[in-house]
């Protein structure tokens, strides 16, 4: 079977292609300056399309029909208008432009499937957006992959590395427009990794607006005479200065290259449309100083990430820098100042995701992409069901042993072929287990035919196409970069997040999960059940979460009514390339439902983005004075710390009001998300604490009445809630303890009406009610003398009868304490 070979970066400032071929990679050069990557940049003049080098010539002349960084709005519903055609683009659109420009470097032969990276950042909409720009270019499949793992990928396979035992690295990724950073482990065989931290609006691009608004327009202000040049040049109000925009920060961008290798430099910048002619000095220590907070922001990142795992710095083994911004000295500087390991820039920073994914896409076969088990015939005997082949998926050897187990006592041949020809072990007897040691052909991937026969040389299992690399580091495979949840509803009227697939799961995934409807949808009421998947953590809200998948069952479409507490059947899968599919079944009405789910756009507002944060003021205040007031002060100044977070987004988004250039709108919408997350963490803990301590108090009291009145029935009942009690209070989920100590609640009231005198303070309730609140005030009277009565001559039996009457004579039943509220989604 063939294999995918061709690997793409598709990066925010360069892209490029390369192909793995007998066991190495070649990268497809750009005509133009014969060099290794093309401009991520698009222009347009007049009706003809512009890519890479020739589309930035153009920033000088029509900078407004110049289109650039895109890559960090790919699933945002943002378009960029084109006045040269009067159109509107997507980044999708403009990223497919690329990707046939790199597809045209191959020469005749077009690939139709690649590896395209992604940052390991990019939530599941921007992975869809990806895909979308691929197929938009021609390709029949597209496999992401991560840009840290290729990364390793790159350093691991072209670095010559012997290793003898597991070690710990970190892969810095510090590109145009993204920050990724990830801790790996690789041993002899293979990569594997941890976890990850990420910036999706951090990146080279935010250094040259740096440059742009606090070193040149400064000084252009003064020569123009004018104030608030950078507002002017991003404002939505097209004013004299908007044109500047993009060919000034072309000129930063290049400012930036030189203070790379120069200690200072002279910016010269003849202007147009002022007749001027400006020069003027930046020295790399006024840069340094202006780019620390950037620097520093990946750093805190690295260190959050290693603390997270519980890894020292002396337990990282060495630090590979990728991306474009590692090019800066300070960058290394700064990281050699902070951590103890080794950095290390060996590899090229801006083709090393090019190579890795190359390496990638050599160990993947098109149009399989996702099957890893053994494929076996439908009409196959029973007994040979539970076939089990054992070996390494990545050798140094040049052999490879391979196990085959068979059950029941199986006796037959077994034959294993390589799919070149080179290898055939031809016909051997065996009985219910063999090994064979397969020749391996240097630095490739070899793919090996596996048949067994019965005893009559009758073929009853084949497995085609086993794939063991040699030479060559592969991944373990790719992790889930964040918690995918179901949000559903709890017994209290609110909902919560039920983790369906866990951070740095394997991908690919798939869960099965019951669940039950919360809430009675008739037929044609109008009512719907909602189905709402989120991207990000389990233990925060909702609301601070990414929704990726959204479907409603509207009571219309049933074919009969919905009842609460039918069952219902939820599966979920995700492929390697983050395809997320729903299947949905529902016994009792007969209801299938399947949805694939590919969204590859969100929409940011700046007005629900001020509500969102304003609200969240009021609700941190709240709980600063709270913890305050508990001598918590350390939380308190973590929230605090929020809460300036928060009016700092706050005075960003009126810098933004008019701001129809950049994309700083999508930074500080990562950066809300990121608050709320923290906000939650901090409350949520408070909240547990709260939860677990009332959970354990109603233990304590049941525990206590059980030992003075034992009662088996109840005992068994209660040791059945607390059985699982490790798992759901080291849970975090308020709702989930809230649930089980309503459970221990509703025991603790049948234990207390065990006792005649609970009915005295019962009926005490019901006559002190307004006389006007039952339907027969005369009968309710009588029925309360009686009641007095009886509580005088402590006839209990007829105090509860008489309790019963007055209850049934109520006009509105006072609602039960522990019966479950209806959900609003409708299930739970």
């Amino acid at each position: 079977m063939e294999n995918i070979n061709f690997g793409i970066d598709l990066g925010t400032t360069n892209s490029g292609i390369g192909k793995f071929q007998a066991g190495k990679v070649n990268i497809y050069k750009n005509p133009v300056g014969f060099r290794d990557t093309l401009p991520s940049v698009i222009a347009y003049r007049n009706a003809r399309i512009l890519v890479g080098d020739k589309a930035r010539e153009l920033t000088s002349v029509q900078p407004e029909n110049v289109f650039s960084s895109f890559k960090r709005k790919m699933g945002s519903e943002h378009t960029f208008h084109v006045p040269a055609t009067q159109e509107n683009k997507t980044a999708i659109d403009f990223s497919a432009l690329v990707l046939k420009e790199l597809i045209n470097f191959v020469g005749d032969e077009k690939p139709s499937a690649a590896v395209i990276t992604i940052p390991a950042s990019f939530d599941t909409v921007q992975s869809n957006a990806t895909k979308s720009a691929g197929y938009s270019a021609g390709l029949q499949e597209v496999l992401l992959l991560q840009e840290p793992i290729a990364a390793c990928l790159a350093y691991a396979n072209t670095q010559n590395i012997s290793i003898d035992e597991s070690k710990n690295w970190l892969v810095y990724d510090f590109g145009g427009g993204t920050f990724d950073v990830a801790l790996v482990s690789i041993n002899n065989r293979e990569l594997k990794v941890i976890d990850h931290e990420g910036n999706n609006f951090l990146g080279g691009l935010d250094i040259d607006n740096l440059i742009l608004e606090h070193l040149f327009c400064p000084v252009l202000e003064k020569e123009l005479g004018t104030e608030n040049l950078w507002k002017q040049m991003v404002s939505a109000e097209k004013g004299i200065y908007s044109k500047l925009f993009f060919e000034l920060l072309y000129r930063a961008e290049e400012a930036k290259k030189e203070l790379s290798i120069k200690e200072s430099v002279f910016v010269e910048l003849e202007l147009d449309l002022a007749s001027k002619f400006i020069e003027f000095e930046i020295t790399r220590q006024q840069f340094n100083e202006l780019i620390h907070p950037k620097v520093d922001e990946t750093v805190k990142l690295t260190k959050r990430l290693l603390e997270k795992n519980n890894i020292s710095n002396q337990q990282v083994e060495r630090i590979i820098l990728v991306g474009g911004t590692t090019y800066i000295p300070y960058v290394k500087e700064y990281l050699h100042q902070e951590f103890e390991s080794t950095v290390d820039s060996s590899i090229d920073p801006t083709t090393a995701i090019i190579v890795g994914a190359s390496y990638y896409a050599g160990t993947k076969n098109k149009q399989n992409l996702s099957t890893q088990v053994a494929e076996i015939k439908e009409d196959l005997p029973a007994k040979l069901q539970d076939v089990k082949l054992v070996y390494e998926v990545n050798s140094q050897d040049n052999e490879e042993l391979l196990t085959g187990f068979v059950p029941n006592e199986f006796s037959g041949y077994y034959r294993v072929t390589r799919t070149d020809g080179g290898f055939d072990t031809g016909l051997i007897s065996f009985h219910s287990k063999f090994n064979e040691f397969l020749k391996l052909v240097p630095k490739t991937s070899n793919f090996f035919n596996v048949k067994i026969f019965d005893k009559h040389q009758i073929l009853v299992f084949e497995k085609e196409n086993l794939s063991i690399n040699h030479g060559i580091y592969n991944i373990s495979g790719q992790p889930l970069p964040n918690d995918i949840c179901l949000e559903v509803d709890d017994t209290l009227g609110t909902t919560y997040l039920e983790r369906v697939f866990r951070k740095n799961d394997i991908l690919p995934l798939s869960k099965k999960l019951y669940k039950t409807i919360s809430k009675t949808i008739l037929k044609n009421s109008g009512e719907k059940l909602i189905i709402n998947i989120v991207e990000g953590k389990a233990e925060t809200s909702p609301a601070s979460n990414l929704c990726i998948g959204y479907l409603e069952i509207n009571s219309e479409d049933l074919s009969a009514n919905l009842l609460k507490g039918t069952d219902i059947e939820i599966d979920f899968d995700i492929s390697e390339s983050r395809d997320l599919t729903v299947n949905i079944y529902i016994g009792a009405i007969n209801l299938e439902i399947s949805q694939v789910f590919n969204a590859s756009a969100k929409q940011v507002s700046i007005a629900k983005l001020r509500l969102e944060l304003e609200k969240s003021l009021t609700n941190i205040d709240y709980e600063i004075e709270e913890f305050s007031n508990n001598h918590q002060e350390d939380i308190a100044d973590r929230l605090n710390d929020v809460r300036i977070e928060i009016i700092e987004l706050l005075k960003a988004l009126i810098d933004i009001e008019d701001d129809l250039v950049t994309d700083k709108i999508y930074n500080i919408d990562e950066r809300k998300r990121k608050a709320f997350q923290v906000y939650d963490d901090l409350v949520r803990r408070k909240n547990v604490i709260a939860e677990i301590e009332e959970y354990q108090a109603y233990k304590m009291e049941i525990k206590e009445d059980l030992l003075l009145k034992p009662n088996p029935k109840i005992e068994h009942v209660f040791n059945n809630i607390i059985k699982n009690e490790a798992q759901f209070l080291n849970s975090n989920q308020t709702s989930l303890i809230k649930s089980k100590t309503k459970e221990l609640q509703k025991i603790s009231q049948e234990i207390y009406y065990q006792h005649d005198e609970a009915y005295v303070n019962l009926f005490y309730q019901y006559a002190y009610k307004d006389i006007s609140e039952y339907s027969n005030e005369s009968i309710a009277k009588k029925h309360i003398l009686n009641g007095e009565r009886a509580v005088k001559e402590v006839k209990y039996a007829e105090l509860k009868a008489i309790i019963s009457a007055l209850y049934h004579l109520l006009k509105v039943k006072p609602r039960d304490y522990f019966e479950d509220k209806n959900g609003t989604l409708g299930l739970k």
